[in-house]
């Protein structure tokens, strides 16, 4: 006879990926807290990093979104891509300057996305698909928010895209 699979492993997974998120945006935060205040200059890599990975994110996330169809494969596949883009836009943001020259309140948009999305991916998986909908509608709008406040006159990407 076999034991039924406990449902404590996909959340102890989404728990580690958690961690693993976190502890990087900590190392991350730590390695840019060596370049002190307002002399930081934000590296190129950090810019091509996340516009190569918001640029494709806010179509194929529209496309997930208002797709008839969902669950299927191509909603899958295409969701761990979207996933996967976010996750890297969200931990690369954070080498990214304000118009302080720091972290600011637009990170709290990364720090959302990192929380959220594990979250989300677990509703999926455990058949709650209202709350995991409503929580990848939430980010998507939050990308496109975060988008906004990133294109403010000052900022790095106005700087990057108008001169």
């Amino acid at each position: 006879m076999t034991a039924a699979p406990t449902r404590t492993a996909p959340l102890r997974r989404a728990g580690l990926i958690a961690l693993l998120v976190l502890a990087a945006i900590i190392l991350a935060v730590l390695v840019r807290s060596f370049g002190g205040g307002s002399d930081y200059r934000t590296p190129a890599w950090a810019i091509w990093i996340h516009l190569g990975t918001v640029v494709p994110a806010l179509p194929l996330g529209a496309w997930l979104l208002w797709r008839p169809r969902k669950g299927d494969a191509a909603h899958r596949i295409g969701g761990r891509i979207w996933v996967l883009l976010m996750i890297v836009t969200a931990i690369d943001s954070f080498w990214i300057r304000t118009i302080t020259g720091g972290v600011g309140p637009i990170h709290i948009f990364s720090v959302v996305t990192i929380v959220q999305l594990p979250r989300a991916i677990w509703f999926a998986k455990t058949g709650q698909v209202e709350r995991h909908m409503k929580i990848m509608r939430g980010v998507f709008f939050g990308l496109i928010a975060a988008g906004f406040f990133a294109m403010a006159p000052g900022r790095t990407l106005w700087g990057l895209l108008f001169g």
